[in-house]
């Protein structure tokens, strides 16, 4: 079996942030502080890519055979992270996948899954290996497209145009705004979109036509977790 993966996360509060790394928040509006409350806000932006601070509110799979045929799309969504990681490694668990396919899942998706299960104490049901420079067991195509080069990741909507590819149907950067206003539904099925497109774009790179989103994502399941 192989799985397209994908995560959205939101990010800590700033007093969460403050607390978890042991640090006063400084205030621009003394003056005394305003270069150091710049740094500081800089250094929480970068927290929001982090496990050890930001959480996980939704995990987009879909499931293929090991000759890429459908068997169904699931996403997990909600404000329990602790049950959202135990129903995602029980399914994980029952699928035993031989090949996990991302973009950027090895910088990103999977180390921040891992750091959050550790945190709540949610063992996982398979060991994914993130050795790099390598495409199995996980095949990330951000990495892959670049061959390993940091100066040329690629955002997928861009690999996505390059490729001639179904488009992403929005921005990672909207999540928070979405959560912020319940729209986990709609978080959800943004989730699934972006597997879609990371599938697309895995075919094109492994010359296959990929099959149509009405069909990869013809028989799916969100499931809420509250």
């Amino acid at each position: 079996m192989k799985i397209v993966l994908d995560i959205e996360t939101v990010q800590a509060s700033k007093e969460e942030w403050a607390r978890l790394s042991g640090v006063p928040i400084l205030y621009p509006e003394n003056l005394l502080d305003a270069g150091d409350a710049a740094q500081q806000d800089r250094d929480y932006e970068k927290s929001s890519f982090d496990g050890t601070f930001s959480r996980i509110v939704c995990i987009g799979m879909l499931v293929f055979s090991d000759t890429m045929d459908p068997q169904g799309a699931l996403c997990w969504y909600g404000s329990d992270e602790k049950e959202l990681l135990r129903q995602f490694w029980v399914r994980l668990g029952q699928t035993r996948p031989a090949l996990f396919i991302t973009h950027n899942g090895l910088g990103f998706d999977l180390p921040f899954i891992k750091k959050r299960s550790i945190i709540h104490q949610v063992k996982p049901s398979v060991e994914i290996s993130l050795t790099r420079y390598r495409t199995e067991p996980v095949y990330d195509t951000m990495a892959v497209w670049s061959n390993w080069d940091s100066r040329g990741w690629i955002k997928l909507e861009v690999l996505a145009r390059v490729l001639n590819v179904e488009a992403k149907s929005g921005s990672g950067k909207q999540v928070a705004e979405m959560w912020d206003k319940g729209q986990g539904k709609e978080i959800a099925e943004y989730c699934l979109q972006d597997t879609y497109v990371t599938y697309a774009c895995y075919c094109r790179m492994n010359f296959r036509p990929p099959l149509s989103r009405d069909v990869v994502l013809l028989q799916r399941e969100l499931i809420e977790v509250k």
